[in-house]
């Protein structure tokens, strides 16, 4: 399990759980996302949505 999947099962924050869903939805239909070396703006772009989102998430279940 990648660190991100790690992560996506500890959040408990809907958003951050749609947002990862996005991020996967769109990876495993784009072939620039699938391609080494490659570079996708909607999946780098839908990925720091979901880094963003759980960062959050993790500060607000700390406080």
């Amino acid at each position: 399990m990648t660190a991100a999947e790690q992560t996506a099962k500890q959040t408990k924050d809907p958003f951050a759980d749609e947002a990862w869903r996005a991020a996967i939805e769109h990876a495993a239909g784009c072939l620039a996302c699938r391609t080494p070396g490659a570079g996708c703006e909607t999946g780098g772009r839908l990925l720091r949505a979901y880094e963003e989102a759980a960062r959050q998430a993790r500060c607000e279940e700390g406080e």
